[in-house]
């Protein structure tokens, strides 16, 4: 049997994954727009949820390896501002959730794609913050 603290590392290793391709791939997009010329001038210029994007990315990472210096020295305090940002998280995926079922397309194949990627997101997330919470919970 696997144990919550194993699970638990299992899925802050997977984020440190994850977060790291899209800090990178936010700045990438970023610095795209920042080389491009568009004929549009409100494409002219980076959107302000790339740059919240990046910074909770970076956000993500660090507090990822403060979690993972957490579980390996048993400090339960370096868990919470992890969790806090799950929690950030998850509510900005609720949010692109929401948006994203509001406006519904069934002739867009990448709307099924994107609805079905947020929403494999979003139970990641879920699942992270409930087995980081009950691990937090069974620190002493």
């Amino acid at each position: 049997m696997v144990s919550m603290r194993t699970l638990t590392w299992t899925f802050i290793l997977m984020q440190l994954v994850i977060s790291c391709a899209c800090f990178i791939a936010s700045l990438a997009i970023i610095s795209a727009k920042f080389n491009s010329v568009s004929v549009y001038e409100d494409k002219q210029y980076v959107s302000f949820e790339w740059w919240i994007f990046c910074g909770l990315s970076f956000s993500m990472i660090i507090n990822t390896v403060a979690a993972m210096y957490a579980l390996s020295e048993h400090n339960r305090f370096l868990l919470i501002p992890h969790i806090l940002v799950l929690v950030l998280c998850n509510t900005l995926a609720c949010y692109v959730l929401h948006y994203t079922v509001a406006n519904f397309d069934s002739t867009d194949f990448n709307w099924h794609i994107g609805l079905m990627t947020i929403i494999f997101t979003e139970s990641f997330l879920l699942s992270c913050l409930v087995f980081e919470v009950r691990t937090l919970r069974s620190m002493t």
